[in-house]
């Protein structure tokens, strides 16, 4: 599954949904603005693709390309692009996003934004900027976001929170959950207020130094208005590879 924030895309602390492959972190206190280039291709199945809480189509396939660098001290660069295939239902879609993060000393703050294309739908292409906080709290990561979205006027404020646990060398369980709030009924016909309730749990295995796979499993639970389309459980895997 991945859950379109740029939290998740820019920040390993704040991808609060654990099943995500982590992007490169922030470049520490002796990072020099270039020398720590590093870059990520993943590609990935979903029996669903859930968004916010809604779902918005079965049998998903994605990839995902992402480039990360550090502008000075404490200061990092990720741009990238996504792009999905939901076979049953839906159009193709392409995500661009460039992200700015930063550290306020035991917490992250991220910049950024998110260009959503769908090319078989004229006219719903739009555009997204938010920000996000992110810190730990003993073994837990929790996080804040809040997203905009300037051609729907549509506002999505997401908190989340997740941990992982080591049990091999290559292996560790990851368990994450986020709950969202939305402003307007933009989102797969979802109702103002308190949207979904999505756990998940995901199993990182580590082939190599840079390479990882991740199966994992879910449950997204409707909240307030939107409880009527019951639990949905899903799951999914993916391959990451960093450069």
């Amino acid at each position: 599954m991945k859950i379109r924030n740029i939290a998740a895309k820019t920040a390993a602390v704040l991808g609060c949904s654990a099943l995500l492959a982590l992007v490169p972190a922030i470049a520490g206190d002796e990072a020099v603005a270039g020398e720590d280039l590093g870059a990520e291709i993943s590609v990935g199945y979903d029996t669903d693709y859930i968004f916010r809480g809604a779902n918005l189509g079965q049998d998903l396939l994605w990839s995902d390309v992402n480039v990360s660098t550090s502008l000075s001290d404490g200061l990092g660069l990720n741009i990238g692009a996504w792009y999905a295939n939901p076979t049953d239902a839906g159009d193709d879609e392409l995500d661009v996003y460039a992200g700015i993060s930063t550290d306020l000393g035991g917490m992250s703050l991220d910049v950024g934004t998110t260009y959503y294309y769908f090319p078989g739908a004229t006219g719903s292409n739009t555009l997204e900027v938010g920000a996000a906080l992110g810190t730990s709290v003993g073994a837990f990561d929790v996080s804040a976001g809040l997203y905009h979205d300037i051609d729907t006027d549509n506002t999505y404020l997401e908190l989340g929170v997740g941990t992982s646990v080591d049990l091999t060398d290559s292996v560790s369980l990851d368990i994450g959950a986020t709950i969202g709030n939305n402003q307007d009924e933009v989102i797969s016909g979802q109702a103002d207020g308190l949207t979904a309730l999505t756990i998940t749990v995901g199993a990182p295995i580590g082939l190599s130094d840079n390479a990882s796979l991740t199966p994992y499993v879910g449950i997204n639970a409707g909240l307030d208005d939107n409880e009527g389309g019951g639990d949905e459980i899903f799951s999914g895997i993916s391959l990451s590879v960093g450069f």
